[in-house]
């Protein structure tokens, strides 16, 4: 099973394995997210092809070892019946008093159980277990955090007009999306396969490409 693309060479590859978010939810995040981009300038939001689950983080991973992992990823999506999440309710980590990561809640029966199985695969494998409890989301975007040696300083008026009163009214903002949405409901997403995906760092944020998808194939009987 090849998963790995022959222009990867022996270099190691910052990959992740996750579920991709389908529509009629993602249509509704993606208009939320765009009406949010909007209003706040102190987030660096995600891109929508980038919203996904993720269910194990893996870091900077050697091409054979995720060839070897993905054998055993298979073997799960093969038992796994597909289900349906439910995306509701918008979240701060580490609190909604102190946002630094903006997400997006998601709920299902399943995914709990199928995010240990693919934990306890990647331990068989050498990457080290989870030891932070499992809270399924998407994430919305990133806080920015202003230079310690810019704090404090004026804004410069150049730029985009309104912009410095924009980014001063922005935690007011942030603070006010949390309070207001954190029950909102964006519908749900069909969930019939497990992805591996390969986040590529660069200047103006990450981009994720799949490497693998393993489609679900348990019965869910009559």
């Amino acid at each position: 099973m090849t998963v790995v693309p022959p222009a990867a060479g022996g270099r190691p590859l910052r990959s992740f394995i996750a579920i991709a978010l389908a529509d009629p939810a993602r249509s509704a995040v993606e208009a939320y997210v765009a009406q949010l981009r909007r209003a706040i300038d102190s987030v660096a939001w995600t891109p929508p092809e980038n919203l996904h689950l993720t269910l194990k983080f893996l870091g900077d991973v050697m091409p054979a070892r995720l060839e070897s992992l993905a054998v055993r990823v298979a073997e799960i999506a093969a038992a796994q019946t597909p289900f349906v999440m439910t995306v509701a309710g918008v979240g701060a980590f580490p609190s909604v008093r102190c946002p630094r990561v903006l997400w997006i809640g998601v709920a299902a029966p399943a995914v709990g159980s199928l995010a240990a199985a693919v934990d306890l695969a990647c331990t068989a494998e050498g990457f080290a277990p989870e030891t932070r409890p499992f809270h399924p989301h998407l994430t919305l975007g990133r806080v920015r955090q202003a230079r310690r040696s810019d704090r404090g300083r004026p804004k410069p008026e150049r730029g985009v007009p309104g912009m410095r009163r924009r980014q001063r009214e922005d935690p007011a903002l942030v603070f006010a999306t949390l309070d207001r949405d954190h029950e909102r409901a964006f519908g749900v997403s069909p969930v019939d396969a497990l992805g591996l995906f390969r986040s590529e760092l660069g200047p103006v944020g990450a981009r994720h490409t799949v490497l693998a998808r393993w489609p679900f194939a348990g019965d869910a009987g009559c």
